[in-house]
């Protein structure tokens, strides 16, 4: 694409030397090229960053979200390129100050973490239990039955597992170097057990032994894909079994807050309070079972 200002492209080409993708300088540039547009319509002359004022900058704004009607993921990014921009021109000198660094995004209501629907997590753990490898099982079974996070699972040591005849226990180093303990279920504590038997000799002590060594999260991030290819399942990830966890604890088991968020070792009860609000597919068998 042609350059349309030197300024902008300036930055852009700033944003490639420090490594942005290419379809991410691509986004800023078309999220500019708007605003620009914009500015050069409402006043009808040239664009001249020097010019923009703050007022301008929560004009675009509503505009964006009254006229354009845009989503407020689609405001927010582009008011981060605009943001991103001046703070450029701010550090090369060009501006004295940035006249967009009070422009505030627009607020977005987090969804609700994408957990497995039930039919879909037994079609997954039923592939893991019909696998011969004990580490895959182990894996996909431990994920879905702890809801750990795939660097916690990687990071176990054999001295955090904690096994008797009916109890076991996971001792987790999780974000911010806290300790927490997980109970194991009885599916849970028997994979472990068929794993540990069939742990191959390691100067690690990691719980977890690949063939190249202890492993790592991209690891079980393939291990987790192979399983649901397997039970005909897209786009499922480690950290959705942790939302499954979650989700089955609060509106199966009828867990509290305080409960979940010690066992997925969340330090605030507002993220933890995410999984309690309703799916897309809540609100809509909501609206349908009026009739």
């Amino acid at each position: 694409m042609p350059a349309f200002h030197p300024l902008v492209e300036a930055f852009l080409e700033d944003l490639a030397r420090a490594g942005r993708s290419p379809r991410t300088v691509e986004g800023y540039r078309k999220d500019l090229i708007d605003f620009i547009a914009w500015i050069e319509g409402r006043y009808g002359e040239a664009f001249d960053p020097k010019a923009v004022l703050p007022e301008d900058l929560r004009d675009y704004r509503q505009h964006l979200l009254t006229v354009r009607r845009a989503a407020p993921s689609t405001v927010n990014r582009r008011l981060a390129a605009i943001r991103s921009f001046f703070a450029f021109l701010v550090a090369q000198g060009i501006l004295p100050t940035n006249p967009a660094a009070r422009l505030n995004g627009v607020r977005q209501a987090r969804p609700a973490p994408k957990a497995l629907p039930e039919a879909e997590l037994r079609r997954l753990l039923r592939e893991a239990r019909r696998t011969k490898n004990p580490l895959h099982r182990a894996v996909i079974l431990l994920l879905a039955h702890t809801g750990l996070r795939a660097s916690e699972l990687c990071a176990l040591r054999l001295g955090d597992v904690v096994l008797s005849e009916r109890k076991g226990k996971l001792i987790v180093r999780g974000k911010g170097e806290k300790v927490r303990e997980v109970p194991l279920n009885a599916e849970a504590r028997e994979a472990l057990q068929e794993w540990l038997a069939a742990r191959p000799a390691a100067p690690e002590d990691h719980l977890f032994i690949g063939r190249r060594g202890p492993l790592t999260a991209s690891g079980v991030w393939r291990i987790v894909a192979q399983y649901a290819r397997k039970a005909g399942l897209d786009g499922v990830h480690p950290h959705m079994l942790r939302h499954t966890f979650a989700t089955r604890l609060l509106r199966e088991a009828g867990a509290d807050l305080v409960t979940v968020a010690e066992l997925l070792g969340h330090e605030s009860l507002n993220t933890t309070a995410r999984y309690t609000r309703p799916s897309e597919k809540d609100l809509e068998a909501a609206v349908g079972r009026l009739g």
